[in-house]
């Protein structure tokens, strides 16, 4: 069972060992929320147009990281990324104008999500199709080990001192990036001189030839729209659900503590429900996974108590782990070589969209309607991807990836 994970290119366990350390350390956005609500005074709304920015920040960081990692380098993007917000986090803490909170968040988020598509770059150059399952649910596994450690900690020390959770948090950031300028070298394929490929390369240079392409291909395209309503669906679970809980009594240590019970449970279960899902179909799990995932958002509705919500946490969390090895798989394999960052940027700008859009909203939802109109929302929204995915199940099957654009 593990055997497929250690024969694994050394930069990426390199790359999972410092996703690690810097998820251990990611403190900011758990607790984004209760600190812009507990610690500076600001209302719901406030709450969750911070949670907005972050999202608008996470789309200029997708593009424009996954645009930068085909032309300069995946390595150069990573490091960048990691200095930059580790930097911008060092002065977060003592920031308590509500404008310059919102311009310091959508800063933020763009430097740390362009870390995103050029990490996933780097491991689509270095693993081949058919392996690339094991290797981004590695990754996966190493960000929810180091998940439930940073939530559990976090909400301990937002308790006493919510300052310092900016500090660690650009600390851990700081020492990925200085793992990577060590042991990590740069992937980015290189072009042949014959005058033919030097033609595909310079197209490949030219955002609109990029974005041409990705237009025309119609499967992307769908499996970037069921995406996105997954992740509007997600970002529920930090954005809204951490106000929901604490209307129902559940204070934010208990919050951080069930909110671990998604970590733990990918830590237990990825590594080997991933490899037993390796030889089945793929569009089917897929399609599978996003039903589920809206059934343990949808019964968030009826929970009133902390046994309660773990049961809601869990159900979603089985359907979070049966997607998570493949999303990153399928649309690398989508993608050709020369346009692979900024296929995986767009993908990756999905989530940031959903960020942007659904934090907002879902507070909006959850201010005006209530918590049964929210959760009964999402799980509409994930039935509506599992019926997208299902619509291009044809192109969703493990293929070698194609060099020609």
């Amino acid at each position: 069972m593990l055997e497929p994970y250690k024969q694994l290119p050394r930069a990426v366990h390199i790359l999972c060992l410092g996703t690690f350390i810097n998820r251990a350390g990611t403190l900011l956005l758990p607790f984004l929320a209760l600190y812009l609500t507990s610690e500076r005074g600001f209302g719901i709304e406030f709450a969750s147009l911070g949670m907005g920015a972050i999202g608008l920040g996470s789309i200029i960081g997708a593009l424009v990281g996954g645009h930068l990692a085909d032309r300069f380098g995946r390595r150069l993007v990573m490091l960048i990324s990691l200095f930059g917000s580790a930097t911008v986090l060092m002065f977060f803490g003592q920031l308590t104008s509500p404008y310059a909170i919102i311009v310091t968040l959508v800063l933020f988020s763009s430097l740390g999500d362009m870390y995103r598509p050029a990490a996933s770059a780097m491991i689509g150059d270095l693993v081949p199709s058919e392996n690339r399952s094991y290797a981004f649910g590695l990754m996966y596994f190493a960000i929810n080990l180091g998940f439930p450690i940073g939530t559990v900690f976090g909400g301990m020390l937002a308790a006493t001192w919510f300052q310092g959770l900016f500090w660690i948090d650009a600390i851990t950031a700081a020492i990925y990036a200085v793992i990577i300028l060590i042991f990590i070298r740069e992937t980015l394929p290189k072009r042949h001189e014959n005058n033919t490929h030097q033609e595909e390369t310079s197209s490949a240079k030219k955002n609109p030839a990029a974005f041409g392409h990705m237009i025309r291909n119609v499967p992307f395209i769908i499996f970037c729209l069921g995406s996105l309503l997954l992740g509007l669906t997600y970002v529920q679970s930090f954005s809204s659900l951490p106000i929901f809980m604490d209307s129902k009594g559940i204070d934010v240590g208990l919050y951080g503590k069930l909110v671990a019970i998604n970590g733990v449970m990918i830590v237990v279960i990825q590594i080997p429900l991933t490899a037993w899902m390796k030889h089945r179909n793929r569009a089917l799990f897929v399609c599978l996974a996003a039903a589920i995932t809206g059934v343990g958002f949808g019964v968030t509705a009826f929970c009133g108590s902390a046994l309660y919500f773990a049961i809601s946490i869990m159900i979603w969390t089985l359907g979070e782990i049966m997607i998570a090895p493949f999303g990153y798989s399928i649309v690398t394999d989508m993608a050709p070589e020369a346009y692979r960052g900024r296929y995986l940027g767009v993908y990756t700008m999905c989530f940031a969209g959903a960020n942007m859009l659904g934090a907002p909203l879902g507070g909006m939802v959850l201010a005006a309607k209530g918590g049964s109109t929210l959760w009964i929302t999402t799980m509409f929204l994930c039935l509506t991807a599992a019926i997208l995915f299902a619509t291009i199940h044809k192109h969703l099957k493990v293929k070698p990836n194609t060099e020609t654009v």
